[in-house]
């Protein structure tokens, strides 16, 4: 089958000779639809930054959405026609599965009748995020679930819901994720800080109290005037130290700094200011079982048209044109990019 596989050498190829994934009694056969590229794990597995993936070649993808065509003896969970999220591929003699979303064909596991079971299953545990959503629900907006649920379930670890006041550093789709999930979860007030005007329009457009360009020096100079240690939480949308230390002009006494964004170098290096009591909080990476429980009232509210999931989507492809997709995203004139596989009539 085809799919997009990371060479040894580091390089992006769309591959036609991947195994077909075989399901055992508590797996179910996917037919993916389609898959977003992910901005920050899909780029670290092609620079080999992502730990979790050390042998390659490697099926790429984890954003993906599609129909179960085929299920194992053993499955209660999903049934054939049933549209879901995180489909993957095992590990083969030929390929290492970087979770795989970038292929014609995945396996969701169901979490639910191991468990029951006591089934002895290899990684049982990713059936617990590889989620069913409605029907009518478009394939990439299940798709873009992911990254909704990760940042959704990153607010509620946090505890930030219901706060007063949250400044967000980033302006990719990572961080008008958190802007739009901050806001479903009742934060007062949400501001974002980056570099690029287009985007930080769009943080407007999607609720956000106000967004500073820090390449403007009086926009910058104007928010450090009214967000200094005056915010309860801060998000670090890239993770490096330069923006961890920005976070520590606005966090107030006894807040948290909150680190998502994964370009963190070896030392974390931190200014110590007057403020002596906050938090600096590491939420890289989701936890399953809270990205599970954010399923429900993300789907519901994307269903209920209160998350504009256009807003986020630049550009859709069918999977060959992935190339034009992962150079959008290196150059960065693209939010979200969602690559089909069975979409004839997707738009660019």
């Amino acid at each position: 089958m085809k799919g997009l596989v990371v060479t040894r050498n580091k390089e992006v190829c769309l591959k036609d000779d991947i195994p077909m994934p075989e399901i055992g009694d508590y797996e179910a056969l996917v037919k993916i639809e389609c898959c977003m590229i992910c901005n920050g794990t899909d780029l670290g597995v092609i620079h080999g930054d992502i730990h979790e993936v050390e042998r390659y070649p490697a099926v790429l993808g984890h954003e993906d959405a599609g129909r179960v065509v085929k299920v194992g003896a053993k499955v209660t969970s999903y049934k054939v026609g049933d549209r879901v999220v995180r489909a993957g591929q095992h590990n083969s003699g030929k390929y290492a599965s970087a979770w795989g979303g970038f292929a014609e064909f995945g396996i969701v596991k169901d979490y639910e009748a191991i468990k029951r079971d006591h089934a002895d299953v290899a990684d049982a545990s990713l059936g617990i995020t590889q989620q069913v959503c409605p029907r009518e629900m478009k394939p990439e907006d299940a798709a873009l679930l992911i990254t909704l649920k990760e940042t959704y379930s990153a607010i509620a670890r946090i505890g930030a819901a219901n706060a007063r006041r949250m400044v967000i550093i980033g302006d990719g789709p990572v961080a008008l994720a958190f802007l739009v999930c901050g806001k479903l979860q009742g934060i007062q007030e949400i501001y974002l800080l980056g570099n690029h005007k287009e985007k930080l329009d769009i943080a407007k457009k999607l609720g956000a109290a106000k967004a500073y360009c820090n390449k403007e020096k009086e926009t910058a100079l104007w928010a450090e005037k009214e967000l200094v240690r005056n915010a309860e939480f801060c998000v670090d949308t890239i993770g490096c130290n330069a923006t961890i230390n920005q976070c520590m002009d606005y966090i107030c006494d006894d807040g948290v700094i909150a680190v998502y964004g994964l370009k963190n170098e070896e030392k974390l290096q931190v200014k110590i200011p007057e403020l002596r009591n906050f938090s600096i909080q590491y939420v890289q990476w989701p936890i399953p079982e809270t990205e599970a429980e954010a399923h429900k009232p993300v789907v519901q509210a994307i269903m209920n048209h209160e998350i504009n999931t256009d807003a986020f989507i630049t550009l859709r492809l069918p999977v060959t044109e992935y190339e034009k997709g992962f150079q959008a995203i290196q150059d960065r004139t693209a939010l979200k990019v969602v690559l089909y596989f069975s979409d004839p009539e997707c738009e660019t």
